[in-house]
């Protein structure tokens, strides 16, 4: 396997940019907070977007310890590193998952919260 520099590259720049994004979005919610007398909810785009920094770092760690490990691997040695890197792979999308629906659970109850 062959391991793509420019397009990971690409893919930390984004989710770094994303996660930058999610982490400005708490500190503003966190002022918003007192002009409709409520708190606490800032913290959940925050923790999202350490997720984000978290799936990065696995992200990464697949790549790089798996994608060269498969690419000088023995035929006997290539089915536990692919379970290996699939593992890697689910714990990632996990953490982006985790982030999401952290962020949405944030986003909704504000919603809510200026509703009314």
């Amino acid at each position: 396997m062959r391991v793509n520099i420019p397009f990971e590259l690409l893919f930390a720049i984004g989710i770094l940019l994303f996660t930058i994004s999610l982490y400005i979005y708490g500190l503003i919610i966190k002022r918003l907070l007192p002009l409709i007398e409520r708190k606490g909810i800032w913290v959940l785009p925050i923790v999202g977007a350490a997720f984000l920094v978290g799936s990065t770092f696995i992200h990464f760690y697949r790549i790089f310890y798996y994608g060269t490990n498969l690419s000088k691997a023995d035929p006997a040695d290539l089915f536990p590193l692919i379970k290996g890197m699939l593992r890697a792979n689910s714990f990632e999308a996990y953490s982006i998952l985790g982030s999401a629906l952290l962020t949405l659970i944030g986003i909704t109850i504000y919603y809510r919260w200026i509703s009314k």
